[in-house]
């Protein structure tokens, strides 16, 4: 070979070469970030999650969601003050300083379990302890932190526009009035626009009906349900009226759904507290009965996921909230039932906001489509915004 040609043919292969390692070297990039971002799926403590791409620290220690095009976000799932029996009323309009969660955030925790599992048996026996705490006289120190403000300067960090607000009803003799409580306070907040305020019965109750009336009437845009506070069956037969009644309302049935690990409590032989109300199981047949009601599955099952998705797959008036769920079931719901039907929510106060965001982020790093559909485009149908 002559050494012109040897030399122009050198230069060709050296022009398609640099290309072709070019892109080796930008994939191999793209590969080692997100693995870097999978390994971030066990984090010690909150602000470690401002390791990911997708937040940035404010200068008091804070996240704050830097992700484009996410603007407008909606949270399915969120509550004030939980007060109730004998807890007192806390101020649902007072700012401080620190919102502080039912369990910690700061530990050791994993971003692919079921978000309870995170908690040790001091966790959630603290977390008792302010439950506890929030029923009788004194009130609770945490509790009193769940106000409006702290709740909106969480969502003014993380993209969120509007939040779900469920109160529970508890059935229980007095101080149950959390409904009427969240309306006098969101109503002159000043801020009634950044939230979709929900009314909490207990469907068994005798005054169900009368409840949902007047919620109705109140302008509240749907029901939520609490089996295990509330101690009801979801398919006692007691409860089909209400069901039927939200229904012919349009009004959405917002309830706990599945167990999600906490230990039955027994004092003198009686159940304090049992997750058998939630179980799974008690689910398909009013949702069956009823398919002109439209049903949240909160915390999608929670621990009963799998079944939560059969529910969802066999009943095209199921959605799903997310909140609880670890990246790999975020997934998964993603594959079997298409993301039309999933909305991000968070259960604030008992976790920060950016927790569940990373959770959602991480899960839709290569579906941007449907990470947009469930953290704010799915929400806004649903709520015929």
């Amino acid at each position: 070979m002559k050494r012109r040609t040897f030399i122009s043919s050198a230069a060709k292969a050296a022009m398609l070469a640099v290309p072709t390692l070019m892109f080796r070297n930008l994939a191999w990039a793209a590969k080692s970030a997100y693995s870097r971002m999978m390994q971030m799926r066990t984090y010690n403590g909150i602000s470690d999650l401002g390791e990911l791409p997708y937040f940035e620290l404010t200068g008091s220690g804070r996240l704050r969601m830097i992700v484009e095009g996410l603007e407008g976000g909606i949270d399915g799932h969120t509550h004030l003050c939980l007060n109730a029996l004998a807890g007192g009323t806390p101020d649902l309009m007072k700012r401080h300083p620190k919102t502080q969660y039912y369990l910690p955030p700061n530990i050791n925790s994993s971003l692919d379990v079921y978000i309870n599992q995170n908690a040790g048996a001091e966790d959630k026996k603290k977390m008792t302890g302010v439950i506890i705490d929030s029923l009788t006289p004194g009130g609770s120190d945490v509790t009193d932190t769940h106000t409006i403000p702290n709740l909106i300067e969480e969502m003014d960090r993380l993209k969120i526009e509007k939040a779900v607000v469920l109160p529970v009803r508890m059935g229980i003799p007095f101080g149950d009035d959390m409904t009427e409580r969240y309306m006098q306070a969101v109503r002159s907040s000043g801020q009634e626009e950044r939230f979709i305020l929900c009314g909490g019965i207990e469907p068994t109750l005798d005054d169900a009906l009368e409840k949902i009336e007047t919620y109705n009437r109140a302008g509240l845009r749907g029901i939520k349900l609490h089996p295990n506070f509330g101690r009801f069956f979801p398919n006692d037969k007691k409860a089909w009226p209400a069901y039927e009644l939200c229904g012919k309302f349009d009004l959405p049935v917002l309830i706990h759904s599945g167990r999600t690990g906490f230990k039955e409590r027994k004092t003198l032989g009686f159940k304090l507290y049992t997750e058998d109300f939630a179980d799974i199981g008690n689910f398909e047949e009013p949702i069956a009965a009823f398919p002109d009601t439209r049903f949240v599955l909160c915390h999608s099952g929670a621990m009963q996921n799998e079944q939560a998705i059969k529910i969802a797959k066999n009943n095209k008036n199921v959605w799903m909230d997310i909140h609880g769920q670890g990246v790999t079931n975020i997934q998964t719901m993603i594959r079997e039932l298409g993301p039309e039907r999933l909305m991000y929510g968070s259960d604030w106060a008992f976790y920060p906001e950016a927790i569940m965001v990373a959770r959602l982020l991480l899960a839709t790093e290569h579906d941007k489509s449907a990470r947009r559909m469930i953290f704010r485009d799915n929400a806004r149908r649903f709520w015929k915004l």
